[in-house]
């Protein structure tokens, strides 16, 4: 239900989803067919213009925190969504395999004493697949005691990380706050979320893929492919805004 539930989530929040909408009607119906089509031309300008995408973003993402500011934390907790399964179902890093390096990094740095890597299977079906006993794996890897790692894999989305990341910080007596990682257009949402669920965190954003490079001239020329990011975007928004509204505590 969780998949389903998401899945038209991110149809409807979706400008191609709009665009495809406005010159289904236009084709249609028999009077006003010009305003459809100018609406879908306009949304489609709008939404491909990489300088405004990138405005958005920017305005809306946390700011980087400089490592010098950061204090020392019992736990660092990393949200699961940067590891996904290949065919055979063997795991591999994703495009937001950031929070992995920057977790290893604040533990190499002695900033956190202990990792909770907070993560199931959320955003795949393959049953062989557990991100959670993955990333473990890779920690290991790098030379990080298993004695310091924990791992909480039942989580489907972020409320079920804040939930069972509690119940297993509560259970481990490991004081709070803890550093929540994760990347920095998802930090909104997610601190807001583990407040609601009583976990008192610092943000740590990384995987930053957009909203702070320079601006170029050709930023302001449609693109398509600028499309695809409102989506995500979007829906970070549409969550904040639900658990700031009807999640209060």
């Amino acid at each position: 239900m969780h998949h389903f539930a998401s899945s038209i989530l991110s149809f409807l929040l979706s400008p191609f989803t709009w665009i495809l909408i406005l010159l289904i009607i236009s084709g249609l119906i028999k009077k006003n067919k010009k305003i459809y089509r100018l609406a879908a031309l306009f949304v489609f300008i709008i939404f491909s213009n990489q300088w405004i995408f990138d405005w958005s973003i920017q305005h809306w993402q946390a700011q980087p925190v400089p490592v010098p500011q950061l204090k020392k934390y019992s736990t660092g907790i990393v949200l699961g969504g940067f590891a996904s399964p290949d065919a055979d179902g063997n795991g591999f890093f994703n495009e937001t395999s950031d929070r992995f390096i920057e977790t290893e990094k604040m533990y190499r740095l002695g900033i956190i004493q202990h990792i909770l890597i907070s993560g199931g299977n959320g955003k795949t079906d393959n049953e062989n697949f557990r991100e959670g006993d993955w990333a473990k794996k890779q920690f290991q890897i790098m030379g990080i005691p298993d004695s310091v790692i924990f791992v909480e894999d039942r989580s489907d989305d972020t409320y079920d990380n804040a939930v069972y990341a509690k119940e297993m910080l509560d259970s481990l007596k490991l004081s709070p706050p803890y550093l929540l990682i994760t990347s920095a257009v998802h930090i909104p949402r997610a601190s807001l979320i583990f407040k609601n669920a009583g976990l008192l965190t610092d943000p740590f954003p990384c995987n930053y893929t957009e909203g702070r490079g320079i601006f170029k001239f050709s930023d302001i020329v449609p693109k398509a492919s600028v499309l695809a990011g409102w989506e995500p975007f979007l829906k970070e928004i549409t969550g904040y805004t639900w658990y700031a509204v009807f999640q209060k505590k």
